[in-house]
């Protein structure tokens, strides 16, 4: 998914592309890249992403299990439990 929004981004031109001077969408050397790194298949059940309490004002959800093990914005990373 991230890959498509990185096009659609780039051809908007400096409209709507926060970074016109790297690649975006990729995971490359000198590329902008925001990576989750989850334990699961958020396509069969979208709740590995994580829950909070609440979901858009919706009913309260039950609490997911840890499933996110890494998160990198910008190249750098602020969480890492993949030891």
């Amino acid at each position: 998914m991230t890959s498509t929004g990185g096009e659609i981004a780039a051809l908007s031109g400096p409209f709507m592309n926060p970074y016109p001077e790297g690649n975006l969408g990729v995971i490359e050397e000198g590329a902008y890249a925001d990576i989750l790194l989850i334990d699961g298949n958020p396509l069969e059940d979208f709740s590995v992403v994580g829950t909070g309490d609440q979901w858009f004002g919706a009913d309260p959800r039950p609490e997911s299990p840890e499933t996110i093990r890494l998160i990198m914005k910008d190249g750098v990373i602020y969480k890492n439990t993949l030891d």
